[in-house]
């Protein structure tokens, strides 16, 4: 008889008294990765208002005249005149690189998000608080999973436009250390 009891009970389902603290986490969870989602863009548009500038600025004071000086040049001119030309070039090619990351980082896709209308479910309401919490747990679990790689995707791309907008930075500030004679 005691195994037969020991069987009902293993039967009957488990109670979860936490989920509805755990909903709220969820729903914490949820809010805190749609707000880093919208950071990345906010910080994709101030990059590349940024960048822009930067772009402007190193293609307009590229001296590309001095090309012609490379014949008639001695040794430490034409290393000089050399160095400029890389360090222009790589500016430039850093800088345009990174506009075009972030521009396509502007590009949205179709993100998950919790379906709101879902909850308007009658079934839903008929069910335990404890079920309920349960039901959104798995919904804002299934969401933000969802979403995390896009977000890892998203600022691992911003991080590397970043690094080569300070790149271009560098290589320009060098540029103008050796038009300046320093």
């Amino acid at each position: 008889m005691r195994t037969r009891e020991k069987r009902k009970d293993s039967i009957l389902p488990k109670k979860y008294p936490s989920a509805e603290f755990l909903h709220n986490v969820c729903l914490y969870d949820y809010q805190r990765v749609l707000d880093s989602y919208d950071k990345v863009y906010e910080k994709t548009n101030i990059a590349l208002g940024f960048s822009g500038v930067i772009l402007l600025v190193i293609v307009s004071s590229i001296d590309y005249t001095m090309i012609k000086r490379i014949a008639t040049a001695t040794n430490l001119e034409l290393f000089t005149i050399l160095m400029l030309l890389l360090c222009s070039a790589g500016s430039a090619i850093c800088i345009v690189w990174a506009v075009i990351q972030l521009l396509l980082l502007m590009k949205s896709r179709a993100v998950t998000v919790m379906d709101s209308i879902s909850i308007r479910n009658e079934e839903i309401y008929r069910e335990s608080n404890e079920d309920a919490a349960l039901w959104m747990i798995d919904k804002y679990t299934k969401v933000i999973n969802e979403i995390r790689p896009q977000i890892q995707k998203k600022q691992k791309t911003f991080n590397a436009a970043v690094i080569k907008i300070i790149i271009a930075v560098i290589l320009y500030a060098i540029v103008l250390l050796i038009q300046k004679g320093l």
